[in-house]
């Protein structure tokens, strides 16, 4: 279907405007979300936080004197030295890092494709049959590095699968997976497209991979000044996550297993079968890293969710879109108006996919209540200088901490359990076995000083805490500040 408006010499701009479509809608996408008001809730808050505080981790929590490094120095580094050069508050470095680090990953993809609509089909098929990359992919943390790294590495070693790769594959790869060990830290986990290449039966580009991986691995290290300190570190650190829990329920959300991804499986099944039909069956389709990293994040997905999420979702809409490509090739002509207008269609549904506020996604923070000094209800209430927070929920600590980075007050709990000091971890782990039973809180109420504070959640229905060494104000939805009775004069 070719309009009159698409004369030979108008059908030239064709390819152009579909390129400027798929653009135009990626860089927006970041933007409409971040026009709700919204802020990611979790580690984008407390790197935006640290930047400003000028602080290091163990001015800021009650935590164990074996973990000496940043776990994300290079992340970290670049939101200080942001800061430095702009002077921009700890709102302003989310919002930047949210949109920075949502656009690195989604633009990455276009330089290897021929038909960029494909990514824009791939996009819009994410948002409904894996909804939860949606929001992991505005989450504003160092992770999405990792993510962009995976799949700039999925497309270079896609195309090495006889003899010894190519010159550049060998030297981008090291150097990729040292910017990615630098700036998020959790260089073990690029071993996983290695591990996808071995899977595709590519043995000799896998070994090749494996010497790129330690090289890469090391020279990330070895940026942040102490190479061996890093890696020891961030392995415990990993090991760290797990500590002390026996249910899943003491675990992160994002550490639980996944549920299978049925959708994302039939889909799956779906496009090879309506390849078998209509081209014809191929094994490289299945038989290549790209394809293998998904099945690889999905299997790792039955036991932790977040392996599905970030290295299996990846690759799964990578895959997708490298399928569509080929259909779009063969049915749609590569000046056609038809072209264009489905272009235009996906570019609607990849926005709207991403950007609409379904179960108040991007607007669910916009009705959250912070701990503040400006806040007069909460004169007195907030732990003195000196003092430390007793809390045992993250939150507490991401928002509390990104609302006041330059308190002069600590945290027991900060963004990982494992950092906690040993008495301090047993107090949390037996408050989560109980389901928040108060009487678990014994122990930090007999250390509690009177600059110290107590801040759990409970509900305004029930009371407040029973705890009856402190006093109690409701301070937030939800959330309770105990401190010591304070003694008024006679």
């Amino acid at each position: 279907m070719n309009f009159v408006l698409f004369s030979p010499k108008m059908k030239r701009y064709v390819p152009l405007a579909v390129w400027i479509v798929a653009v135009f809608t990626i860089l927006l996408i970041p933007f409409k979300i971040i026009s709700y008001g919204f802020l990611p809730g979790d580690d984008a808050l407390r790197h935006a936080a640290k930047a400003v505080s000028g602080k290091t981790w163990q001015q800021i929590l009650v935590m164990r004197s074996d973990f000496a490094m940043d776990p994300s120095p290079g992340w970290q580094a670049i939101l200080e030295w942001i800061h430095r050069w702009s002077g921009c508050n700890a709102e302003s470095l989310v919002i930047f890092s949210v949109v920075a680090l949502m656009l690195l990953v989604t633009l990455i993809v276009l330089p290897w494709f021929r038909r960029p609509e494909a990514w824009l089909a791939a996009l819009l098929v994410a948002s409904v049959f894996v909804p939860e990359c949606t929001t992991r992919l505005a989450r504003g943390r160092p992770y999405l590095v990792t993510t962009a790294v995976l799949i700039a590495l999925l497309f270079l070693w896609s195309r090495e699968r006889d003899g010894k790769p190519r010159r550049l594959v060998l030297v981008l790869t090291p150097l990729l997976i040292a910017m990615s060990a630098w700036i998020h830290g959790s260089w073990y986990l690029l071993v996983l497209p290695g591990a996808a290449i071995l899977f595709a039966g590519w043995w000799r580009p896998a070994f090749w991979y494996g010497g790129c991986w330690l090289t890469g691995s090391f020279l990330g290290c070895a940026l942040t000044g102490h190479p061996l300190e890093f890696l020891f570190q961030a392995v415990k650190h990993m090991f760290g996550v797990f500590g002390h829990t026996v249910l899943n329920r003491q675990l992160e959300s994002e550490l639980h297993p996944s549920d299978g991804e049925i959708s994302a499986v039939l889909l799956v099944a779906a496009l090879l079968l309506w390849r078998t039909i209509s081209s014809g069956w191929n094994p490289r389709v299945v038989l290549n890293p790209i394809f293998m990293m998904m099945v690889l994040g999905w299997l790792l997905g039955l036991e932790m969710r977040r392996f599905w999420w970030d290295w299996g979702t990846p690759a799964f809409m990578i895959w997708v879109a490298l399928e569509l490509q080929d259909h779009f090739e063969r049915r749609l002509s590569f000046d056609s108006a038809r072209r264009l207008l489905i272009t235009l269609a996906l570019a609607i549904g990849a926005f709207w996919g991403f950007t609409s506020d379904r179960e108040s996604r991007w607007t669910g923070n916009l009705t959250s209540e912070y701990l503040t000094p400006a806040n007069p209800n909460l004169a007195g209430w907030l732990p003195e200088p000196g003092g430390i927070i007793y809390n045992s929920d993250m939150d507490v600590f991401f928002e509390t901490f990104f609302n006041n980075p330059t308190a002069q007050w600590r945290y027991v709990l900060g963004f990982e359990p494992g950092l906690m000091t040993p008495e301090n971890l047993e107090v949390l782990r037996k408050a989560q076995w109980n389901y928040g039973d108060t009487r678990a809180y014994e122990p930090w109420v007999k250390k509690m000083r009177p600059e110290d504070r107590m801040i759990i959640h409970a509900t305004r229905a029930g009371g407040p805490p029973n705890i009856s060494e402190l006093e109690w104000n409701y301070a937030a939805t939800g959330l309770w500040v105990g401190r010591l009775p304070h003694l008024t004069p006679k």
